[in-house]
């Protein structure tokens, strides 16, 4: 039941910049929310099965705020892993591990689809792209900064305190998109953050 993973999680919807759920109840841009969060794993262990360098994609639709809850989610788990990362993922991923995700989805999933393997492509740089098997294009625009070149950083949001992240850094998220089967077709309003998770 021993588990660990660090990384880097990034987080897109489609709301405008910045989405109002990070702060607590809101009411999302359109009425209702939905979002994606990738998740890289740089280190990581479930008993002894090695996590190193997999990744896992939630993406969820909620009829509101993500507070509200009453979501659909479904997991897309790296093409990569073997049955038994592919297992231990969906189980750490779903919040059935315990952890952060276990109160986070607990209190606003309702309903999980089947859990799906993709390929999961992170190319970083400024402006990193990730494709998600046949179903998403996610773009991100290199980090908001200030006149001196530091990120813009928010800490102790009460969504980031729910998904076990310190802190975020906004980042832009124009023109990806999602199509995922038995879910809601739509497009990025722009908000984007990219964080630090473990």
């Amino acid at each position: 039941m021993a588990w660990r993973v660090r990384g880097v999680a990034r987080e897109h919807c489609t709301c405008k910049m910045w989405c109002p759920c990070w702060l607590g109840p809101a009411e999302p841009d359109q009425g209702w929310c939905s979002g994606s969060l990738i998740f890289e794993v740089h280190e990581g262990a479930a008993d002894d099965i090695s996590l190193d360098g997999l990744r896992v994609v939630v993406v969820v639709d909620f009829p509101a705020d993500f507070f509200t809850g009453n979501g659909t989610a479904r997991l897309y788990i790296d093409e990569n892993a073997n049955a038994d990362q592919r297992r231990e993922l969906e189980a750490i991923f779903s919040g059935k591990k315990g952890g952060p995700l276990e109160a986070a989805w607990g209190a606003t999933v309702t309903q999980w689809l089947p859990t799906q393997v993709a390929n999961i492509e992170i190319q970083d740089g400024d402006a990193p792209s990730i494709p998600v098997g046949n179903v998403a294009q996610v773009t991100y625009q290199s980090p908001i900064r200030d006149a001196e070149g530091r990120a813009t950083v928010i800490e102790g949001a009460a969504a980031a305190t729910a998904f076990g992240l310190e802190g975020v850094s906004l980042a832009r998220s124009d023109g990806s998109r999602w199509s995922a089967p038995e879910m809601r077709q739509w497009e990025s309003g722009g908000s984007g953050t990219i964080g630090a998770f473990d």
